[in-house]
Formats: C-alpha cells, sequence, structure tokens
C-alpha cells in the first residue's frame, strides 16, 4: 500500500493530529453564534477563504501530493458539512462561504505544491528526534 502521508516525516501523528486541531477550531469558529464571536472587521468571505488556505496548506503540507484531488475534495466537503450545520444551529448558510472555502483550499494546495510546502521537513530537522 501506498503512503498517505509524506514518507520521510519523523512525527506524522503529530502533524496529523494539529491539523485536525486546525479543522477542529475552524468547527467551532464556525458553529459558534454570532455573538460569542471577536468583532473582526474582515469580509466574511476573506475569513472564510484563509481559514480554508490555512487548512489546505497544513494538510497539503504533510500529505503524498498524488492525494490533492481527494484531500481538496475532503476539505470541501468539511466546509460543506459545517454550512449544513450553521443553518442547524441559527447561524446563515451561503453558497457564497462554500464558494469561498473552495477558493482557499484551492490556494492552499498550490502552495503547499511550492517550497513553501516543505515547512514540516525543515522544522523537523530542528526538531531531536530519530532521523529519517
Amino acid at each position: 500500500m501506498n503512503p498517505v502521508l509524506l514518507p520521510g516525516l519523523r512525527y506524522p501523528r503529530l502533524w496529523m493530529g494539529a491539523g485536525l486541531l486546525l479543522a477542529g477550531v475552524i468547527a467551532l469558529l464556525s458553529l459558534l453564534p454570532n455573538k460569542d464571536l471577536p468583532d473582526v472587521h474582515v469580509w466574511d468571505k476573506l475569513k472564510h477563504t484563509l481559514a480554508y488556505v490555512a487548512l489546505a496548506f497544513w494538510f497539503g503540507s504533510v500529505v503524498v501530493r498524488r492525494d490533492y484531488f481527494w484531500l481538496g475534495l475532503i476539505v470541501v466537503a468539511f466546509g460543506g458539512a459545517i454550512e449544513l450545520l450553521q443553518a442547524q444551529v441559527g447561524r446563515d448558510a451561503e453558497w457564497g462561504d462554500l464558494l469561498a472555502d473552495g477558493i482557499g483550499t484551492t490556494i492552499g494546495l498550490l502552495l503547499a505544491s511550492t517550497v513553501l510546502g516543505r515547512w514540516a521537513h525543515w522544522l523537523e530537522s530542528w526538531l531531536p528526534g530519530r532521523r529519517a
């Protein structure tokens, strides 16, 4: 079986766990009532785009490139699930938000495919532990 995570990573569970934590934070912030969120004067669609850039970049940096298509689908489906849940918790579910999530996912995966996507390898070279 071919690996899904980059084979050279020493701490793949750490990177996946931190990525899942990031996804959890995005979900929490997306599902909290608006009154409980800090008043950040940024366009709503930009917030969606930036959140999904971060999420897709994080996972795109630790997953093998051949799985980017599936990763992109999973991240956008995550955004779609949040939109459906928002309608159940009194928040507005919008197609525009899902479009912003998709744009952010695309940008994040494109960034992960550049040299910037090697951040986990660079960081691991500074961390103690076994060498790959």
